[in-house]
């Protein structure tokens, strides 16, 4: 059977999501796709190359999904970019681990960093502060899904719940994570505009 690169990816993306990142094996692969190990490296040079390229469709799931508006206020066009990014993340089990640990620096990376920086630099946000405040936005999305695809409910450590009434207070009326997701963000671009001033 003759496989595309696509192909490739397409069933690295199956494995990942039944098996998890560290479940995602050569041997695996080449089950699900019912070929020789050579028809992959035909493909890729090797499993490190396989997962940038993983990475690099997660980002350009993101990117796709809406399409840069160079007319929307600087702060709503990160959000957007945020919840974006998030949202392919979460599409993949260990989506923000490979995408934190493989994104390459690809023509689709820089281009969408770029595209980002005329947003915010058309719309008077200093250069400097743009960088790093797209820095920054991703940074914190690519941690907060981190922490979603890998916390579990833990015991308060050993420690008697009594002696912890603000942490207790605390889990019973946290939030749901998107909404958790959504003021975080809120503080991280609140944070970009009142350094502008």
């Amino acid at each position: 059977m003759r496989i595309r690169a696509d192909d490739v990816i397409d069933a690295a993306f199956v494995v990942l999501d039944e098996h998890g990142l560290d479940g995602l094996t050569t041997r695996r692969l080449t089950d699900r796709l019912g070929v020789a190990v050579g028809a992959i490296y035909w493909h890729v040079r090797d499993k490190r190359e396989l997962l940038s390229l993983l990475a690099d469709r997660i980002v350009a799931d993101a990117v796709l999904a809406k399409p840069a508006d160079g007319d929307r206020d600087w702060g709503v066009h990160l959000a957007e970019a945020a919840r974006g990014m998030r949202r392919a993340m979460l599409a993949h089990r260990d989506g923000a681990r490979l995408v934190a640990a493989y994104a390459p620096v690809s023509a689709l990376s820089v281009t969408m960093a770029e595209a980002g920086l005329a947003v915010l630099v058309g719309q008077g946000v200093p250069l400097d502060l743009a960088a790093i405040a797209g820095d920054t936005v991703m940074s914190f999305v690519t941690g907060f899904v981190l922490q979603e695809q890998t916390m579990k409910p833990e015991p308060v450590g050993g420690v008697p719940a009594q002696e912890l009434p603000l942490l207790m207070e605390w889990a019973a009326m946290r939030p749901s994570k998107d909404v958790a997701f959504e003021r975080s963000l809120a503080i991280v671009i609140a944070g970009v505009r009142a350094s502008l001033d």
